[in-house]
């Protein structure tokens, strides 16, 4: 029989490149690039071993009293692609909250659960690093759109319970999240294809292509294996989470209207607390997520549930 390859983190200890190199050269400068916020761009958050550091940008408030509430933001782009940043959480800042816009490794690189894992890992990174940075550690929530919605809900549903390998330096400190806004992200993944509308069989080809390789296996060939990439079932199994905020347009031709309010539906079952928005006639991603008047419903949700005023 054929030796298994080993995974790269067992071939030996994350590197301390802080202990390797300057002080001056591994910590970022802090330059302005957002309106209302001093911003530290570029801060390695988890090292693992075989793979690129990660990093995230760090966004905090340059006015008003802190301690400041945090969300955690990750970006869409189907699991392929994104940029940390990007995204609707550009205001945040002027309003008192820092973000903290993280990367994760891209299904190119590795598949399902480890993109979420290094989700938990920024959360960890930052309430680890609250007081440095002036942050709120009791109010930090998770924000995500597309891709990155899925990975921030089954992060926040999973706790401080790891679905993957976990990765990150701080692994005594708690993943939990206070919050979840989850803009047009899929749910079940197994039906994805099945709630989009209006995609030719060459659209339908290219998304099962996608969630095969994000995944790492075919979904409809193992529904047993599919099941652990569920929320909704998360959800059922350990009957707890934070608050969520779902928005999703009635006119996505990707990821179809359906997939949020089944997760909608399956965490009142559950007993978590959820709100569904349904943007009229968006298709996915469009430009009235980003619009003042669903920045306010994000902000109104966060305050609502952080007492912030």
């Amino acid at each position: 029989m054929e030796t298994p390859t080993p995974h790269p983190s067992d071939l030996m200890a994350p590197m301390d490149y802080d202990a390797m190199a300057p002080r001056s050269l591994t910590e970022p400068q802090a330059v302005t690039g957002v309106p209302g916020a001093t911003s530290h761009l570029n801060i390695t958050y988890a090292t693992v071993v075989g793979w690129r550091p990660l990093l995230l940008d760090l966004h905090v408030p340059s006015s008003g009293p802190g301690p400041y509430p945090v969300v955690v933001y990750a970006h869409g782009g189907g699991f392929l692609g994104g940029v940390k940043a990007i995204g609707p959480w550009h205001s945040l800042p002027a309003r008192g909250i820092a973000v903290a816009s993280v990367s994760y490794r891209l299904s190119g690189e590795v598949s399902f659960p480890e993109p979420v894992e290094d989700v938990r890992a920024a959360v960890r990174w930052v309430r680890a690093n609250a007081r440095q940075y002036f942050l709120d550690p009791d109010r930090i929530a998770g924000w995500g759109s597309s891709a990155g919605a899925y990975l921030m809900t089954m992060a926040a549903l999973s706790g401080d319970e790891a679905l993957g390998r976990p990765v990150g330096t701080h692994q005594e400190v708690s993943a939990e999240l206070s919050a979840v806004v989850d803009h047009h992200g899929p749910a079940d993944l197994s039906q994805i294809c099945d709630d989009a509308f209006e995609n030719s069989e060459e659209e339908v080809a290219a998304t099962r292509s996608i969630v095969r390789q994000f995944l790492g296996f075919d979904p409809d060939a193992e529904p047993e294996r599919a099941a652990a990439t569920d929320p909704v079932a998360l959800a059922a199994r350990r009957g707890q989470g934070p608050p969520f905020l779902i928005m999703h347009g009635d006119s996505d031709h990707r990821v179809g209207w359906e997939q949020s309010a089944r997760l909608y539906e399956g965490l009142a079952k559950a007993g978590i607390a959820a709100e569904l928005i349904t943007v009229r006639d968006a298709d996915h991603a469009a430009p009235e997520f980003t619009s003042r008047e669903h920045v306010v419903d994000v902000l109104s949700f966060l305050r609502r549930t952080w007492r912030f005023p």
